[in-house]
């Protein structure tokens, strides 16, 4: 596999796959190709696909489980559109996209913990980024709440609460045993196009800025976030 090897690992409804998607895009990266999600049969886009980022790690669906060290393999296999001479890749994780998430009962005779440093191991994964929000919750919530109709808005406003005062930082506090960990306010780089958070992001992976970053996390924003800021 590739020499700089990330991981986004994030909770649902944090724009992960988005953030996954967007860092793939910068130099000596994939450049993953993407599709505009649709939820509930509506006209309404909920998010990106990106499918080329995709490890699957336990049979879920129509996906099979590989090894990471078939990631190349997979992309050639389904014939996913990237960039050949990548050296550096952000994977997110199908189907938990956090090893923390996943329940007792599909763990298979490990730990949550024991999870997260083997697929670590096996991928050779540099560093976590985790994407989080921290000021604007309540938009992300009614998302959330759209794509996950048996959330009501104020559980999902609730469950947004729980991850600022301690979600995100029990999460972090894991990963940091294992790995290193970085955060990025994926709030202020979506909704503002935050500077400070963007420059924090090519820092942690070593590479110049895209000059047109800027018009990427604009056009996420219109398509998917900018509804729920009118409604």
């Amino acid at each position: 596999m590739k020499n700089e090897v990330f991981g986004c690992w994030y909770e649902p409804g944090d724009a992960g796959t988005w953030f996954t998607w967007f860092i793939n895009q910068h130099h000596s990266f994939p450049n993953f190709s993407k599709n505009i999600r649709y939820e509930q049969k509506q006209n309404i886009p909920s998010d990106y696909s990106c499918y080329g980022a995709n490890w699957v790690i336990k049979d879920s669906g129509d996906d099979k489980a590989f090894n990471f060290i078939d990631f190349e393999k997979n992309l050639i296999e389904n014939q996913v559109s990237y960039n050949k001479d990548f050296y550096s890749i952000c994977y997110k994780l199908i189907p938990w996209h956090n090893p923390f998430q996943a329940n007792n009962n599909e763990l298979e005779n490990e730990t949550n913990e024991q999870l997260a440093s083997r697929l670590i191991t096996e991928s050779n994964t540099k560093a976590i980024i985790i994407p989080q929000v921290e000021v604007s919750y309540q938009v992300f919530a009614k998302r959330l709440a759209y794509i996950r109709p048996r959330i009501s808005v104020e559980d999902a406003i609730n469950d947004y609460k729980n991850r600022i005062n301690k979600q995100y930082m029990n999460t972090v506090s894991q990963i940091e045993k294992i790995t290193t960990v970085h955060t990025i306010a994926i709030d202020k780089l979506v909704l503002h196009n935050n500077e400070q958070e963007y420059n924090k992001l090519i820092n942690i992976l070593q590479v110049p800025a895209l000059e047109n970053w800027k018009q990427l996390t604009y056009q996420y924003y219109i398509e998917v976030y900018s509804k729920w800021e009118q409604n």
